[in-house]
């Protein structure tokens, strides 16, 4: 075989019958780094300071761009050109004990997620355009290889069965169209383009293949991307002066991943160099359903209730095709995932002639079933209660949010991977910022 670059088809032979069992264990924790994000499957927090901080009540009462995002029928409500810049904070921290006594501990557990947002009003508030970038799903999630037991080298639990670093990243452009229907209805569509790239990294025991422990453990690092098209639509009611009611729907996306597929150290006696390899994947992003109910109580206070279906049940499996398989690399792992629900309220008050505060709480249900839970999203379900501050000057609107986000202990006993069962303990912290510019 040819040094650097090796016909990963003829290494197949290498592996015996029993190997090929442990080869699959191996190769079913590549397939679950898909999953990484910060919580509630795939999904990132609310993008905006706004969204953020009334996490449980954005629907009816979003009355700044970022209805781009969260209903582009409240477009319409905009009383002048508005750009704003909206970036989002999180800070995770999962950690894993098992009863056999090992444990790991995530890193690098700050995560930066850049938000933007448009909106123009024309024909004096009967239409508008709107344009929000953000990134909807998915987060890196990194353990700590070195020094978690789990990752130990060569009976840590985790080291052969679950990636130790993995990403998932995701681009989304909406440009959006909203109308006014008389006096009591406002209409909004827009269209979603969604590029996203996934990367992962997981140590590979070659010594399954070459029955020699001597020999050094590759390392599989993974890197592709795709593009997805999907669209969502909004509709409010102002069912009377100071009550709204609001509906949105954003619908499934789909998107195929290409990308190359490379292992490190191979052994001498099969060659030497590396293996590499074209790969992909895909992965269908979840329609969800919303509906909210807002109502002003005075000219200063008002409050909102928000509720989501989000159909996770299309995620059944992942597929991992390569154009040159690895020894024991199985060519799909099953998820299972299932609906799930979130339901929350918020509110704001207009304290001072600049000012606003806003307050919210939302209940977030986790798809992911015990039987299919991977350390590659370690997810849960969550009370989340937020803090928001605005404060507007002239054309200048500056905005804050805080999120304490409450994760219920994870306590796995019957996973498809025994590897994977043990106590999960996640620690998570949001903030944002908002810039408003308006013209």
């Amino acid at each position: 075989m040819k040094r650097g670059k090796t016909d990963l088809p003829g290494l197949q032979c290498h592996l015996s019958s029993p190997d090929r069992k442990a080869g699959l264990l191996v190769a079913s924790g590549v397939l679950l780094f898909f999953t990484s994000s910060y919580a509630e499957g795939f999904r990132n927090p609310p993008a905006g300071a706004f969204n953020l901080g009334r996490a449980g009540g954005r629907i009816a009462q979003v009355d700044d761009s970022s209805a781009a995002a969260q209903n582009p029928a409240n477009l319409v409500d905009l009383s002048g050109t508005e750009l704003q810049l909206a970036p989002s904070i999180v800070y995770i921290n999962a950690e894993y004990n098992s009863q056999s006594g090992q444990s790991a501990q995530s890193q690098d557990s700050w995560k930066i997620l850049p938000n933007a947002f448009a909106g123009v009003p024309l024909s004096d508030g009967q239409f508008a355009l709107g344009l929000a970038v953000t990134m909807p799903y998915g987060l890196d999630s990194r353990w700590d290889d070195g020094s978690s037991s789990t990752f130990a080298r060569p009976f840590g639990a985790w080291r052969y069965q679950s990636p130790f670093s993995t990403e998932l990243t995701t681009v989304n452009v909406s440009p959006a169209v909203a109308a006014k229907l008389g006096d009591f209805a406002r209409v909004g569509a827009g269209l979603d383009v969604m590029w996203s790239q996934v990367k992962f990294k997981q140590f590979y025991p070659w010594f399954l293949v070459t029955g020699n422990l001597a020999d050094p453990d590759g390392q599989i690092r993974a890197e592709g991307d795709g593009v997805g098209v999907g669209g969502n639509f909004g509709l409010t009611l102002e069912i009377s002066k100071r009550q709204r009611l609001a509906v949105t729907l954003r619908m499934p996306l789909r998107v195929d991943y290409s990308g190359d597929f490379q292992v490190d150290n191979v052994p001498a006696v099969l060659g030497g160099g590396s293996l590499k390899s074209d790969f992909s994947t895909s992965v269908k992003f979840p329609t969800i359903v919303a509906a909210g109910y807002g109502i002003e109580l005075t000219d200063t206070v008002r409050v909102e209730a928000d509720v989501e279906w989000l159909q996770f049940s299309n995620f059944k499996t992942l597929p991992l095709n390569t154009s040159n398989p690895l020894p024991g690399l199985p060519n799909s792992v099953t998820e299972n995932w299932k609906d799930t629900f979130t339901a929350g309220i918020a509110g704001d008050w207009r304290f001072a002639s600049d000012w606003t505060l806003r307050l919210g709480y939302q209940f977030y249900q986790s798809p992911v079933p015990d039987a299919t839970f991977s350390p590659a999203i370690p997810d849960a379900d969550q009370n989340v209660l937020t803090l928001g501050v605005a404060y507007n000057h002239g054309h200048h609107t500056l905005e804050a949010a805080y999120g304490a986000d409450f994760y219920h202990s994870r306590h796995i006993t019957n996973n498809q991977n025994p590897a994977f069962n043990g106590d999960y303990d996640i620690t998570v912290h949001l903030f944002s910022v908002s810039y408003h510019y308006s013209f």
